[in-house]
């Protein structure tokens, strides 16, 4: 019975770290889906999209420290590139480099979030 208590504070505090690491990373991902969709749509303008790029690249450099500590580090490292890629073509007008980058990082993000989500592959 002695065991049972801390037992029971120990999985409260796994469900409670869960619950808030999955509730970061929604967030995360979402603001810098939210960012890309916002420098794709002013590079389909015709302008550069240098500023919203730098904003996107700023936004992921802060976040991915404390993502850092729930996520697989290759797939931060796989985003960051990609974002910093972006920033490249996000100078230029109309380079289709620029759309498949862009298309890279949605698709490591909604990895990211399918991986964070609990079902049998996350647990084992």
């Amino acid at each position: 019975m002695k065991r049972l208590i801390p037992a029971g504070v120990l999985l409260c505090f796994v469900i409670a770290v869960y619950l808030f690491s999955f509730n970061y990373i929604n967030k995360s991902c979402d603001k810098t889906l939210n960012l890309l969709n916002e420098t794709v749509e002013t590079y389909k303008t015709g302008e550069t999209a240098q500023d919203a790029a730098k904003k996107l690249k700023k936004y992921w450099d802060k976040e991915e420290i404390v993502l850092s500590l729930f996520i697989n580090h290759n797939h931060i490292d796989d985003i960051e590139k990609a974002i910093s890629s972006l920033n490249v073509y996000a100078k230029e007008k109309n380079n289709v480099i620029f759309y498949e980058y862009a298309d890279e990082i949605k698709i490591l993000l909604h990895q990211i979030i399918e991986d964070s989500k609990i079902g049998a592959h996350s647990i084992f």
